[in-house]
């Protein structure tokens, strides 16, 4: 069953967590449309700021993987660690019609996020959804990400992380001050799309 919603979203992200403030340093790598950090995920929309169609599918095992022309389909391992793995929008706003993505409790959930729409507007303000992402789930262990369908800012931001150490995230780091979250926020996404250039 495939659940929707239109939600909002700040900062051009929206996250996938047991709990709306994990800390965005511990990101481990970005392939410029998912994310993945120490749990859960944060997925990079197109927009800066606004709304977008999010839709959920929980599954089992793994789908079958359905594709079209204008969609952009990555895959990659993410684990839940509360056993509450929600779609939100990176604060405390969670899509109350959106289900938990993992039925069976904490551990390791394989998730494949499907993105349409994310050059239509780049970094732009859009009041209506331009943007639409389909968040399928299903329990599997650890394994290699892969970019099932790219796009030319899913490759320019594999060019980009090409060019830097996959893990800086795991060089150490202070104990953020909440103060300065916001500003945290906008400085990870530009690391993350650092190779980002209008058209």
């Amino acid at each position: 069953m495939t659940t929707s919603s239109v939600m909002f979203v700040n900062e051009g992200i929206f996250g996938i967590s047991d709990d709306a403030q994990v800390r965005m340093e511990t990101v481990r790598w970005s392939n410029g449309l998912a994310a993945p950090m120490g749990h859960g995920a944060w997925i990079l929309t197109g927009i800066n700021t606004g709304y977008v169609r999010v839709s959920a599918q929980c599954f089992d095992a793994a789908p079958r993987v359905e594709v079209t022309d204008r969609e952009e389909v990555v895959e990659f391992s993410v684990r839940s660690v509360e056993g509450d793995l929600r779609i939100h929008s990176g604060y405390d706003i969670t899509p109350d019609d959106l289900p938990a993505l993992n039925p069976q409790g904490p551990g390791w959930y394989r998730m494949r996020v499907h993105a349409s729409g994310r050059s239509i507007n780049r970094d732009g303000v859009s009041d209506e959804p331009v943007e639409n992402y389909l968040i399928a789930v299903w329990p599997q262990e650890p394994a290699e990400s892969v970019v099932i369908r790219s796009s030319k800012m899913i490759d320019e931001a594999l060019l980009a992380n090409a060019d830097t150490t996959l893990d800086e995230s795991a060089h150490a780091t202070p104990e953020p001050d909440d103060t300065a979250e916001d500003d945290r926020r906008a400085n990870v996404r530009a690391r993350l799309l650092r190779s980002r250039q209008d058209d």
